[in-house]
Protein backbone atom coordinates (compact mmCIF):
# COMPACT_ATOMS: atom_id res chain seq x y z
CA UNK A 1 0.00 0.00 0.00
CA UNK A 2 0.78 3.58 -0.71
CA UNK A 3 -0.80 6.01 1.53
CA UNK A 4 0.00 9.75 0.42
CA UNK A 5 -0.84 12.89 2.68
CA UNK A 6 -1.99 14.98 -0.42
CA UNK A 7 -0.41 17.45 -2.49
CA UNK A 8 1.58 15.24 -4.06
CA UNK A 9 4.26 16.85 -6.70
CA UNK A 10 4.83 15.55 -9.86
CA UNK A 11 8.75 15.61 -9.43
CA UNK A 12 8.67 13.24 -6.39
CA UNK A 13 10.26 10.66 -7.62
CA UNK A 14 10.42 8.60 -4.38
CA UNK A 15 6.99 8.16 -4.36
CA UNK A 16 5.84 7.22 -8.17
CA UNK A 17 8.68 4.99 -8.10
CA UNK A 18 7.57 3.21 -5.67
CA UNK A 19 3.90 2.37 -6.47
CA UNK A 20 5.68 1.43 -9.89
CA UNK A 21 8.04 -0.83 -8.29
CA UNK A 22 5.74 -2.49 -6.09
CA UNK A 23 3.14 -3.43 -9.08
CA UNK A 24 3.26 -7.12 -9.79
CA UNK A 25 4.95 -8.47 -13.45
CA UNK A 26 1.77 -10.98 -13.28
CA UNK A 27 -0.53 -8.15 -13.26
CA UNK A 28 0.98 -4.91 -15.16
CA UNK A 29 -2.41 -2.80 -15.41
CA UNK A 30 -3.18 0.59 -13.42
CA UNK A 31 -6.46 1.47 -12.71
CA UNK A 32 -7.63 4.68 -11.20
CA UNK A 33 -10.45 5.50 -9.11
CA UNK A 34 -11.34 8.98 -9.96
CA UNK A 35 -14.73 8.67 -7.53
CA UNK A 36 -13.85 11.32 -4.63
CA UNK A 37 -12.58 14.33 -7.89
CA UNK A 38 -15.29 16.86 -8.41
CA UNK A 39 -12.88 16.95 -12.10
CA UNK A 40 -12.88 13.06 -12.22
CA UNK A 41 -10.94 12.53 -15.82
CA UNK A 42 -8.68 15.76 -15.49
CA UNK A 43 -7.37 14.84 -12.37
CA UNK A 44 -6.56 10.79 -13.57
CA UNK A 45 -5.64 12.41 -16.57
CA UNK A 46 -2.64 13.79 -14.68
CA UNK A 47 -1.72 10.75 -12.56
CA UNK A 48 -1.24 9.39 -15.76
CA UNK A 49 0.76 11.87 -17.34
CA UNK A 50 3.61 11.63 -14.33
CA UNK A 51 3.41 7.45 -14.19
CA UNK A 52 4.48 8.23 -17.86
CA UNK A 53 7.43 11.17 -16.67
CA UNK A 54 8.53 8.30 -14.26
CA UNK A 55 8.80 5.52 -16.26
CA UNK A 56 5.68 3.70 -16.43
CA UNK A 57 4.71 2.36 -19.93
CA UNK A 58 1.95 -0.45 -19.15
CA UNK A 59 -1.73 0.09 -19.47
CA UNK A 60 -3.30 2.47 -17.63
CA UNK A 61 -7.40 2.68 -17.16
CA UNK A 62 -10.00 5.50 -15.64
CA UNK A 63 -12.52 3.43 -14.24
CA UNK A 64 -16.21 5.39 -14.66
CA UNK A 65 -16.92 5.53 -10.84
CA UNK A 66 -17.31 8.98 -9.88
CA UNK A 67 -20.70 10.94 -8.47
CA UNK A 68 -19.61 14.37 -10.06
CA UNK A 69 -19.50 15.81 -13.49
CA UNK A 70 -16.61 18.36 -14.84
CA UNK A 71 -18.82 20.45 -17.15
CA UNK A 72 -15.00 21.08 -18.85
CA UNK A 73 -14.83 17.34 -20.31
CA UNK A 74 -17.23 17.95 -23.01
CA UNK A 75 -16.80 14.25 -24.03
CA UNK A 76 -17.75 12.64 -21.13
CA UNK A 77 -20.55 13.29 -18.15
CA UNK A 78 -18.87 11.89 -15.07
CA UNK A 79 -22.36 12.04 -13.34
CA UNK A 80 -23.62 9.09 -15.87
CA UNK A 81 -20.59 6.59 -13.89
CA UNK A 82 -22.37 6.85 -10.55
CA UNK A 83 -23.24 3.59 -10.33
CA UNK A 84 -19.86 2.28 -11.69
CA UNK A 85 -18.89 0.58 -8.23
CA UNK A 86 -21.92 -1.69 -8.83
CA UNK A 87 -20.54 -2.90 -13.00
CA UNK A 88 -19.68 -6.56 -12.66
CA UNK A 89 -18.35 -6.66 -16.13
CA UNK A 90 -16.00 -4.01 -14.53
CA UNK A 91 -15.20 -5.88 -11.29
CA UNK A 92 -14.39 -8.97 -13.54
CA UNK A 93 -12.09 -6.52 -15.58
CA UNK A 94 -9.65 -5.59 -12.66
CA UNK A 95 -7.99 -8.96 -12.72
CA UNK A 96 -5.16 -7.98 -14.70
CA UNK A 97 -4.70 -4.85 -12.46
CA UNK A 98 -1.52 -4.88 -9.93
CA UNK A 99 -1.76 -0.81 -8.91
CA UNK A 100 -5.00 0.77 -7.91
CA UNK A 101 -5.05 4.64 -7.07
CA UNK A 102 -7.57 6.49 -5.27
CA UNK A 103 -7.43 10.15 -6.27
CA UNK A 104 -7.90 13.41 -3.94
CA UNK A 105 -11.34 14.77 -2.90
CA UNK A 106 -14.25 13.95 -1.08
CA UNK A 107 -13.57 10.70 0.68
CA UNK A 108 -16.95 10.67 1.12
CA UNK A 109 -18.03 10.13 -2.56
CA UNK A 110 -15.30 7.07 -2.77
CA UNK A 111 -17.03 4.81 -0.14
CA UNK A 112 -20.70 5.94 -1.44
CA UNK A 113 -19.98 4.96 -4.47
CA UNK A 114 -18.08 1.57 -4.24
CA UNK A 115 -20.11 0.74 -0.27
CA UNK A 116 -23.42 0.03 0.06
CA UNK A 117 -25.11 0.52 3.88
CA UNK A 118 -27.90 -1.91 4.97
CA UNK A 119 -30.76 0.50 4.18
CA UNK A 120 -29.43 0.38 0.39
CA UNK A 121 -30.04 -3.08 0.39
CA UNK A 122 -33.06 -2.95 2.04
CA UNK A 123 -32.14 -5.15 4.72
CA UNK A 124 -32.95 -4.92 8.22
CA UNK A 125 -29.60 -4.03 9.11
CA UNK A 126 -28.14 -0.80 10.72
CA UNK A 127 -27.67 2.24 8.18
CA UNK A 128 -24.47 2.65 9.16
CA UNK A 129 -23.34 -0.95 8.20
CA UNK A 130 -21.87 -1.30 5.13
CA UNK A 131 -20.64 -3.63 2.38
CA UNK A 132 -18.28 -4.01 -0.44
CA UNK A 133 -20.20 -3.34 -4.36
CA UNK A 134 -18.45 -5.64 -7.13
CA UNK A 135 -15.68 -3.38 -7.72
CA UNK A 136 -14.65 -2.94 -3.93
CA UNK A 137 -14.08 -6.63 -3.82
CA UNK A 138 -12.24 -6.95 -6.84
CA UNK A 139 -10.27 -3.91 -5.87
CA UNK A 140 -9.75 -6.33 -2.71
CA UNK A 141 -8.70 -9.45 -4.27
CA UNK A 142 -5.97 -8.20 -6.07
CA UNK A 143 -4.23 -6.77 -3.15
CA UNK A 144 -4.88 -9.81 -1.62
CA UNK A 145 -2.58 -11.60 -4.70
CA UNK A 146 -0.21 -9.16 -4.33
CA UNK A 147 -1.14 -5.65 -6.12
CA UNK A 148 -0.72 -2.62 -4.64
CA UNK A 149 -3.05 0.09 -3.25
CA UNK A 150 -2.30 3.95 -3.46
CA UNK A 151 -4.35 7.08 -2.84
CA UNK A 152 -3.93 10.74 -2.27
CA UNK A 153 -5.44 13.15 -0.04
CA UNK A 154 -8.99 11.66 -0.03
CA UNK A 155 -7.65 8.50 -1.43
CA UNK A 156 -5.70 8.24 2.11
CA UNK A 157 -8.14 8.95 4.38
CA UNK A 158 -10.25 5.87 2.70
CA UNK A 159 -7.19 3.57 3.62
CA UNK A 160 -8.62 2.67 7.46
CA UNK A 161 -11.20 1.44 8.93
CA UNK A 162 -12.29 4.23 10.66
CA UNK A 163 -12.11 7.29 8.60
CA UNK A 164 -12.26 11.04 9.39
CA UNK A 165 -14.33 12.34 6.90
CA UNK A 166 -14.17 16.13 8.04
CA UNK A 167 -13.47 18.71 11.14
CA UNK A 168 -10.90 21.54 11.51
CA UNK A 169 -8.90 20.62 14.88
CA UNK A 170 -9.96 23.54 17.03
CA UNK A 171 -13.46 22.94 16.42
CA UNK A 172 -12.77 19.09 17.20
CA UNK A 173 -11.16 19.69 20.37
CA UNK A 174 -13.74 22.58 21.51
CA UNK A 175 -17.14 21.12 20.33
CA UNK A 176 -19.05 17.91 20.46
CA UNK A 177 -18.74 15.33 17.60
CA UNK A 178 -20.70 15.86 14.53
CA UNK A 179 -23.64 13.38 13.93
CA UNK A 180 -24.08 14.08 10.08
CA UNK A 181 -21.14 15.18 7.42
CA UNK A 182 -21.71 18.86 6.50
CA UNK A 183 -20.10 18.64 3.15
CA UNK A 184 -16.55 19.14 1.93
CA UNK A 185 -16.28 22.53 3.47
CA UNK A 186 -16.31 21.00 6.95
CA UNK A 187 -12.93 19.81 6.15
CA UNK A 188 -11.82 22.86 6.81
CA UNK A 189 -13.64 24.36 9.32
CA UNK A 190 -16.08 22.35 11.13
CA UNK A 191 -16.90 20.22 13.84
CA UNK A 192 -15.05 16.30 13.75
CA UNK A 193 -16.90 13.65 12.18
CA UNK A 194 -16.21 10.03 11.08
CA UNK A 195 -17.48 6.93 9.24
CA UNK A 196 -16.49 3.97 8.28
CA UNK A 197 -13.66 3.71 5.76
CA UNK A 198 -12.70 0.65 3.34
CA UNK A 199 -10.28 -0.45 5.74
CA UNK A 200 -7.41 -1.76 3.78
CA UNK A 201 -4.98 -0.59 6.64
CA UNK A 202 -5.33 -3.28 8.71
CA UNK A 203 -4.31 -0.83 11.97
CA UNK A 204 -5.02 3.00 13.27
CA UNK A 205 -6.86 6.16 11.64
CA UNK A 206 -5.14 7.86 8.80
CA UNK A 207 -5.29 11.53 8.44
CA UNK A 208 -3.85 13.77 5.74
CA UNK A 209 -2.64 17.37 4.95
CA UNK A 210 -1.19 17.21 8.19
CA UNK A 211 1.42 19.74 8.70
CA UNK A 212 -0.48 22.21 6.62
CA UNK A 213 -3.57 21.97 7.99
CA UNK A 214 -2.76 21.22 11.68
CA UNK A 215 -4.49 18.33 12.09
CA UNK A 216 -2.73 17.00 15.06
CA UNK A 217 -6.07 17.61 17.39
CA UNK A 218 -7.80 16.49 15.09
CA UNK A 219 -6.42 12.70 15.16
CA UNK A 220 -6.10 12.74 18.96
CA UNK A 221 -9.86 13.37 19.04
CA UNK A 222 -10.44 10.75 16.87
CA UNK A 223 -8.57 8.36 18.51
CA UNK A 224 -10.41 9.35 21.83
CA UNK A 225 -13.97 8.32 20.25
CA UNK A 226 -12.49 4.37 19.22
CA UNK A 227 -13.94 2.28 21.57
CA UNK A 228 -10.98 -0.25 22.00
CA UNK A 229 -7.88 0.87 23.51
CA UNK A 230 -5.75 -1.32 21.20
CA UNK A 231 -7.06 1.09 18.10
CA UNK A 232 -5.89 4.10 19.35
CA UNK A 233 -3.03 4.65 16.69
CA UNK A 234 -2.78 7.46 14.37
CA UNK A 235 -1.03 8.44 11.06
CA UNK A 236 -0.61 12.08 9.90
CA UNK A 237 0.88 11.77 6.84
CA UNK A 238 2.43 15.37 6.09
CA UNK A 239 1.91 17.01 2.16
CA UNK A 240 3.69 15.58 -0.56
CA UNK A 241 4.84 12.78 2.18
CA UNK A 242 4.06 9.06 1.55
CA UNK A 243 4.01 5.74 3.79
CA UNK A 244 4.90 2.38 2.02
CA UNK A 245 3.53 0.09 3.86
CA UNK A 246 4.20 -4.02 3.59
CA UNK A 247 1.03 -6.06 5.12
CA UNK A 248 2.93 -9.07 5.17
CA UNK A 249 5.48 -7.76 7.49
CA UNK A 250 3.44 -5.42 9.29
CA UNK A 251 5.28 -2.43 8.73
CA UNK A 252 6.15 0.90 6.68
CA UNK A 253 8.78 3.26 5.56
CA UNK A 254 8.46 7.08 5.16
CA UNK A 255 9.36 8.76 1.51
CA UNK A 256 9.26 11.62 0.22
CA UNK A 257 9.51 15.62 1.96
CA UNK A 258 7.94 15.62 4.82
CA UNK A 259 6.78 13.40 8.09
CA UNK A 260 4.77 10.57 9.27
CA UNK A 261 3.29 11.31 12.62
CA UNK A 262 2.38 8.65 14.63
CA UNK A 263 -0.20 9.23 17.66
CA UNK A 264 -0.16 6.42 20.36
CA UNK A 265 -3.44 6.83 22.04
CA UNK A 266 -3.32 3.01 23.50
CA UNK A 267 -2.35 3.79 26.72
CA UNK A 268 -3.84 7.50 27.24
CA UNK A 269 -6.69 8.54 29.01
CA UNK A 270 -9.40 10.32 27.40
CA UNK A 271 -12.25 12.64 29.08
CA UNK A 272 -15.75 11.70 28.39
CA UNK A 273 -16.88 15.45 28.96
CA UNK A 274 -17.84 16.49 25.00
CA UNK A 275 -17.86 20.17 26.04
CA UNK A 276 -14.30 20.24 27.59
CA UNK A 277 -11.87 17.72 25.65
CA UNK A 278 -9.06 16.42 27.17
CA UNK A 279 -6.43 13.97 27.05
CA UNK A 280 -3.51 12.65 28.72
CA UNK A 281 -0.17 10.15 28.26
CA UNK A 282 -0.34 10.41 24.22
CA UNK A 283 2.53 9.23 22.81
CA UNK A 284 3.83 11.09 19.74
CA UNK A 285 6.21 10.50 17.16
CA UNK A 286 7.64 12.11 14.04
CA UNK A 287 9.19 10.30 11.42
CA UNK A 288 11.18 11.51 8.00
CA UNK A 289 12.19 10.32 4.94
CA UNK A 290 13.81 6.97 5.32
CA UNK A 291 12.91 6.09 8.93
CA UNK A 292 10.88 2.69 9.49
CA UNK A 293 7.88 2.18 12.16
CA UNK A 294 7.11 -2.41 12.59
CA UNK A 295 3.75 -1.78 13.95
CA UNK A 296 3.04 -5.44 15.01
CA UNK A 297 5.74 -4.63 17.31
CA UNK A 298 6.24 -1.27 18.07
CA UNK A 299 9.79 -0.92 17.05
CA UNK A 300 11.43 2.18 15.25
CA UNK A 301 14.30 1.62 12.85
CA UNK A 302 15.35 5.85 12.69
CA UNK A 303 18.04 6.78 10.60
CA UNK A 304 20.47 9.61 11.99
CA UNK A 305 22.55 10.41 15.22
CA UNK A 306 21.00 10.32 18.95
CA UNK A 307 20.48 13.73 20.25
CA UNK A 308 20.80 12.35 24.03
CA UNK A 309 23.85 14.17 25.94
CA UNK A 310 24.64 15.50 22.80
CA UNK A 311 21.98 18.57 22.08
CA UNK A 312 23.37 21.25 19.60
CA UNK A 313 21.15 23.92 21.74
CA UNK A 314 20.66 25.35 25.40
CA UNK A 315 18.23 27.84 25.67
CA UNK A 316 15.10 28.54 27.24
CA UNK A 317 11.97 28.57 24.61
CA UNK A 318 8.95 31.01 24.38
CA UNK A 319 5.85 29.26 25.74
CA UNK A 320 2.89 29.94 24.21
CA UNK A 321 1.40 30.95 20.71
CA UNK A 322 1.33 32.48 17.47
CA UNK A 323 3.71 33.40 14.43
CA UNK A 324 6.30 35.39 16.48
CA UNK A 325 7.51 31.84 18.00
CA UNK A 326 9.91 29.90 15.41
CA UNK A 327 9.77 25.77 14.71
CA UNK A 328 5.71 25.79 13.54
CA UNK A 329 6.08 21.99 11.83
CA UNK A 330 6.11 19.64 14.39
CA UNK A 331 9.08 17.77 13.44
CA UNK A 332 11.34 21.21 14.09
CA UNK A 333 9.10 22.16 17.53
CA UNK A 334 10.28 18.90 18.60
CA UNK A 335 13.56 18.62 17.19
CA UNK A 336 14.81 22.21 17.60
CA UNK A 337 13.18 23.26 20.38
CA UNK A 338 13.00 19.90 22.85
CA UNK A 339 14.90 16.88 21.90
CA UNK A 340 18.19 19.36 20.72
CA UNK A 341 18.25 21.55 23.50
CA UNK A 342 19.23 20.83 27.27
CA UNK A 343 17.51 23.61 28.93
CA UNK A 344 14.29 22.28 27.32
CA UNK A 345 12.33 19.73 28.93
CA UNK A 346 8.32 21.10 28.25
CA UNK A 347 6.87 23.18 25.64
CA UNK A 348 3.73 24.69 25.99
CA UNK A 349 1.46 26.20 23.25
CA UNK A 350 -2.30 27.10 23.17
CA UNK A 351 -4.78 27.38 20.07
CA UNK A 352 -8.07 29.21 20.62
CA UNK A 353 -11.05 30.54 19.18
CA UNK A 354 -11.00 34.21 19.44
CA UNK A 355 -15.15 34.56 19.40
CA UNK A 356 -15.76 32.27 22.01
CA UNK A 357 -12.51 31.96 23.93
CA UNK A 358 -12.41 28.83 24.41
CA UNK A 359 -9.36 27.08 23.49
CA UNK A 360 -6.68 24.49 24.06
CA UNK A 361 -3.13 23.63 25.58
CA UNK A 362 -0.64 21.21 23.51
CA UNK A 363 1.80 19.87 26.45
CA UNK A 364 4.37 18.52 25.07
CA UNK A 365 7.09 16.30 27.83
CA UNK A 366 10.33 14.61 26.82
CA UNK A 367 10.65 11.77 29.23
CA UNK A 368 13.38 9.60 30.05
CA UNK A 369 12.17 7.25 27.01
CA UNK A 370 11.74 10.31 24.82
CA UNK A 371 14.65 10.50 21.51
CA UNK A 372 15.52 12.37 18.69
CA UNK A 373 17.77 11.63 15.99
CA UNK A 374 19.32 14.46 13.90
CA UNK A 375 20.66 14.34 10.39
CA UNK A 376 21.01 16.63 7.34
CA UNK A 377 18.51 15.68 4.81
CA UNK A 378 18.91 17.70 1.10
CA UNK A 379 22.39 19.12 1.36
CA UNK A 380 22.18 20.88 4.48
CA UNK A 381 18.87 21.04 5.37
CA UNK A 382 18.27 19.68 9.03
CA UNK A 383 16.04 16.57 9.40
CA UNK A 384 14.42 15.41 12.51
CA UNK A 385 12.81 12.53 13.75
CA UNK A 386 11.58 11.87 17.33
CA UNK A 387 10.21 9.04 18.99
CA UNK A 388 7.92 8.82 22.21
CA UNK A 389 7.28 12.36 23.53
CA UNK A 390 4.34 12.33 25.63
CA UNK A 391 1.53 14.77 25.10
CA UNK A 392 -1.48 16.27 27.07
CA UNK A 393 -4.52 18.26 25.46
CA UNK A 394 -6.17 20.42 28.16
CA UNK A 395 -9.07 22.52 27.62
CA UNK A 396 -8.48 26.15 28.26
CA UNK A 397 -10.39 29.62 28.49
CA UNK A 398 -8.78 32.53 26.91
CA UNK A 399 -9.48 36.41 27.19
CA UNK A 400 -8.46 39.14 24.91
CA UNK A 401 -8.10 43.01 25.72
CA UNK A 402 -6.17 45.63 23.60
CA UNK A 403 -4.00 48.08 24.90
Amino acid sequence: MLIVGGALRSDNAAVYRAFIAAIPAEYPEVAIVPAASGRPAYYASLFIEDLRKHGFDGKVRVLPIALVDDPATDKVNEGDWNKGGRDQELAASLKRVGGIWFVGGDQTRITQTLTQTGKDQGENRSANTSSDLPVLSAIRAQLAKGAIVGGTSAGAAIMSASMIAAGDSLSALTLPVADEYAGMESQEAGQLMLSEGLGFLPVGVVDQHFDRKARLGRLVRALGTIPAAADRLGFGVDEDTAILVDLAEGDMAVLGAGNLVLVDGRSARFSSDTAAFASSGIALSVMSAGDRYHWRTGRFSIEGGDTVNKEAFAYTPHQGAGITLPNGRLDQLLGFSLLDNRDSGELRRYSFDEKTGKGVLFRFRQLETSRGYWRYGSGTKDQYSVVNVALDIEPVAVTLSRR
